[in-house]
């Protein structure tokens, strides 16, 4: 038997995209990559981006080296296109083992003696496997080649993009792309292709997209920056940089808030604007460039991060029904409002110049509560969440499942990678003290405190029961006083959704994907069986968890222990749920009393009504002067909910007699 553990912090932030673009409306040839479609597979190991491989290049054909692949430069998971949150995929393409890509277009851009300009965004590559994730290294690169389409194939113009390592620069949604360009004069000769070409050390070699062709005669911008890029506070001063050509333009305008910068602009096209006060949250700013019919865009990130919630917890994480509740946390300053939900309490004023506080509930929640710690900066929003447990009182069982320790498994250790965001670590042939694994053999163990690799916040650890033999946990040992004769025990649970590191790997409810309990005798017999539906898998570290319990009536068999399996519908491969604080106690009996007697007025016997236990045996007990007691019967079985004693000997010869009724 486990006492309750500290457990449940998850902490929750947004990752920030910096987004680039290139020239519009002025543009002889742009390509995103965005056409191509191939097979999604997982996600990168360091920053989750989607990935995808045997992309059908719509607009390039592809030479040497293997299968194409991609990377999806706007989601953690799949693109959403439509809805309220739409999210649509931007893949950009990964160049590995000196791929080749050519242009399948021919581009008119070759006046002889006219320059003209290639824009691009590059940088770092790495696929799916750990131990692929910083296979772009110093000295790998990809070259851009303008070939002239006139069957010799000459090259006039080229430039080589020498790629960073992968782990010095990549973070959730942020490979270290950064745009980039260069110039070539045309031959006269013929209309050009694109020729992209990976090199280095064989593996991966750099990541490309948005690459395109200007018109010179056009208004481009060079470059547009923000400074700091990254605020400190909100309403933090911005300074903006610029440097553009084709001066001089008809408009140069940065939104929002429809700012012209024209007069702010030199003539060699370099400006800069200082906007006091700056965002009150993360902004993409754009500049764009307009002259005649033509418009050139570029666009900054400012990102304002929201606060850091360096701890957040509550103490006790498992009590009982109202019992007080402290709660303790650390944020990084500054913060503009600090609240805990259910409640909607202010916790500012809690919270020390160093950004530590603490705040009691002298009365906590009654049932399973899940609070919430929202720190803003600005409209820049962070939240931690902490779980308060109600155990029984009177539980002589109780398994928070946090000794599976996904840092001590011998088997897989990721994070789960789903189209809704559940992306907790997890572990596979995990092993849980006083536990072992059955049917294929494997604990499968979710960390719903942590998502993405991070382990800085206390783990809680839950069991996900797959499809295979199918996975079981079972105990040991079995639980003393858990199958006493006659005595009514409940046995509560969280139960949830499951999914592994593939997202077809998702329980189903509507396929009756269920968690099964099921109490053993010490001889493995089964007492009794319950089975739940899993519910789905809701969000990011959210497995939909529901609590649930059912009761049983002991039968003085022996004692039991808990066995958790699954069952489903037929044919399939998924995951039957998970399975977290599972518990049992004694459900309190009703009392225990005579509830009738009754004197039959012929015989004068006395025929009395007492609470029972079906099968149990008690003692009846008579006095004349509450004195003396005799032993009526100390053998009576109990019938039901209620059974009946009638005394035909004493009764009738005592005009007052007193009964007593003992259970042994």
């Amino acid at each position: 038997m486990k006492t309750p553990a500290k457990k449940h912090l998850a902490l929750y932030a947004s990752g920030i995209l910096a987004c680039f673009s290139g020239t519009a409306g002025a543009a002889i040839y742009t390509d995103g990559f965005d056409a191509d479609v191939g097979t999604q597979n997982g996600s990168q190991h360091d920053t989750t981006l989607a990935l995808q491989h045997s992309a059908d290049y719509v607009n390039w054909s592809i030479t040497a080296g293997p299968v194409s692949t991609q990377v999806d430069l706007n989601t953690l998971n799949a693109g959403i296109a439509s809805g309220p949150y739409p999210n649509p995929s931007n893949w950009a393409a990964m160049l590995f083992s000196d791929q080749v890509l050519t242009s399948n277009a021919t581009i008119a851009a070759n006046i002889i003696g006219q320059e003209y300009t290639v824009d691009f965004i590059a940088g770092a590559a790495g696929y799916q496997a750990s131990d692929q994730r910083s296979q772009t290294a110093n000295g790998n690169g990809l070259r851009i080649d303008v070939v002239d389409n006139d069957g010799a194939g000459a090259i006039i113009g080229t430039y080589s993009f020498l790629d960073v390592d992968f782990d010095t620069n990549a973070s959730a949604l942020d490979l270290g792309l950064s745009a980039d360009s260069f110039t070539y004069t045309g031959s006269g000769n013929a209309d050009v292709r694109l020729v992209i070409t990976g090199f280095g050390s064989g593996v991966f070699q750099g990541t490309i997209d948005d690459i395109s062709i200007a018109d010179p005669s056009a208004p481009r911008i060079a470059s547009f920056t923000a400074t700091p890029s990254v605020l400190g506070d909100a309403g933090e001063v911005v300074t903006f940089d610029w440097l553009v050509s084709g001066v001089p333009l008809d408009s140069l305008v940065i939104t929002p808030g429809d700012i012209n910068v024209l007069d702010d602009t030199d003539g060699a096209g370099e400006g800069s604007y200082m906007l006091d006060p700056g965002p009150d949250g993360t902004t993409v700013y754009t500049l764009t460039a307009t002259k005649g019919g033509d418009s050139a865009m570029r666009m900054v990130t400012v990102t304002l991060p929201a606060p850091e919630i360096v701890s957040f917890e509550i103490m006790p994480t498992g009590a009982g029904p109202g019992d007080a509740a402290m709660f303790s946390w650390e944020v990084g300053l500054p913060v503009t409002t600090l609240m805990l939900t259910p409640g909607d309490i202010d916790l500012l004023p809690h919270t020390d110049a160093g950004g530590i506080g603490s705040f009691t509930l002298a009365s906590g929640p009654d049932e399973p509560t899940t609070y919430t710690l929202t720190a803003t900066r600005g409209t820049s929003m962070n939240m931690a969440f902490a779980t308060r447990t109600i155990i029984d009182p009177n539980a002589i069982f109780f398994e928070d499942f946090n000794g599976l320790d996904p840092a001590s498994s011998t088997g897989n250790i990721g994070f789960q990678h789903t189209t809704t965001f559940s992306i907790a670590n997890f572990a596979s042939d995990s092993g849980l003290a006083g536990w072992t694994g059955a049917g294929a053999g494997a604990v499968t163990v979710v960390d719903t405190a942590n998502w993405s690799g991070n382990t800085g916040n206390p783990r809680n650890s839950a069991v996900m029961i797959w499809h295979g033999g199918p996975n079981a946990v079972a105990m040991d040992n079995v639980i003393a006083g858990s199958n006493d004769l006659g005595v009514e025990y409940q046995v509560a649970f969280l139960v949830g959704g499951a999914v592994f590191f593939d997202g077809s790997q998702f329980n189903d409810p509507a396929l009756n994907d269920s968690v099964v309990i099921d109490l053993l005798r010490g001889d493995d017999s089964v007492l009794s069986s319950h089975s739940e539906v899993a519910p789905e898998v809701v969000g990011l570290l959210d497995l939909g968890f529901e609590a649930r319990s059912f009761t049983y009536r002991g039968d003085g068999s022996g004692d039991i222990k808990f066995r958790v399996t699954g069952s489903g519908d037929a044919g399939h491969a998924r995951f039957y749920g998970t399975i977290d604080e599972l518990s049992v106690a004694p459900v309190d009996p009703a009392p225990f009393q005579i509830t009738d007697i009754v004197r039959d007025p012929q015989t004068l016997a006395v025929t009395i009504t007492f609470d029972s236990i079906d099968g149990a045996i008690y003692e009846v007990w008579g006095s004349a002067d509450l004195q003396r007691w005799h032993d009526l019967d100390d053998s009576v079985v109990g019938i039901g909910d209620s059974t009946q004693f009638t005394d035909s000997i004493f009764a009738p010869a005592n005009l007052r007699y007193y009964y007593q009724v003992r259970r042994p």
